[in-house]
Order: C-alpha cells, then sequence, then structure tokens
C-alpha cells in the first residue's frame, strides 16, 4: 500500500468463481475530508512493448483515472497530488510489478452540467496516463 496525504493504493487479490485463479485487482482510494471525493480508475489498453533489445517482457498499459469532487479548488490539488505521485512510480516496484516508464498524457480539468440542482454541482479531473510495465 502506498500512503501520502489524500490517497492510498491498494492491491487485492480475487479468487474466481470456482477458487482456482486469483486475479489482482488495485484501488485508488481517496481519502478527503471535503464530501463527495471519489474516483474511477480502469486500463483501456494493455500491449507488448516494442523494445527488441530488452530481455524482459514489458507492457504497455494505458490507464484513464477520473476524480469528481464538489469543490473546484480542493479537486485540482488532489489532482496535483496524485499527478506527483504517479510520476514518482518509474524505477520503482508497486505490488510485486516493476514500473519501467510513466508517462501522462493529459490532465484536465472540467464542469459537467448540473446533476440534480444548484448545490450538487460536481467537478471532474481527468488523469490520462500510461505505464510501462512488466508482467
Amino acid at each position: 500500500m502506498i500512503e501520502d496525504g489524500l490517497y492510498s493504493l491498494i492491491k487485492t487479490n480475487i479468487p474466481d468463481f470456482i477458487g482456482v485463479n486469483e486475479y489482482q485487482m488495485y484501488y485508488l482510494a481517496v481519502f478527503d475530508p471535503v464530501p463527495p471525493p471519489y474516483c474511477v480508475f480502469r486500463r483501456y489498453k494493455r500491449e507488448a512493448e516494442l523494445d527488441l533489445s530488452s530481455t524482459y517482457g514489458l507492457f504497455n498499459s494505458g490507464y484513464v483515472m477520473d476524480i469528481y469532487h464538489n469543490d473546484s479548488w480542493a479537486l485540482l490539488d488532489l489532482q496535483q497530488r496524485i499527478r506527483k505521485l504517479l510520476e514518482g512510480l518509474p524505477l520503482t516496484t508497486v505490488g510485486g510489478i516493476f514500473v519501467q516508464g510513466l508517462l501522462v498524457q493529459d490532465d484536465f480539468h472540467t464542469i459537467p452540467a448540473l446533476m440534480q440542482e444548484a448545490r450538487t454541482r460536481s467537478y471532474q479531473g481527468v488523469l490520462d496516463f500510461e505505464v510501462i510495465h512488466n508482467i
């Protein structure tokens, strides 16, 4: 588990329905006293890295992280902290996976339309990044 301020990266092993295989799942938990921050984290691609000189089998995975908050300044601060954490991961091992490199492709902050009424406005921050890793 990695902890630094307002967020925590958590790894769990989830068994399949038969109980034979276990799958590793990662969760990014967001802790913030201002309600209601939450995060949606998904992988949208995984492909073999085209590095013929390497003896290690490396993969290139793309991830998108959507962060929602009702305070735009707190969201911007949280988004910058998460980006700083992500940019510190290259050449480290996270949950048994060696992170060779990490590149933030896109980082933006939007104001979605009103969801229910004026006081329930939600702001969205998006981090799109690619990770070069083993396994």
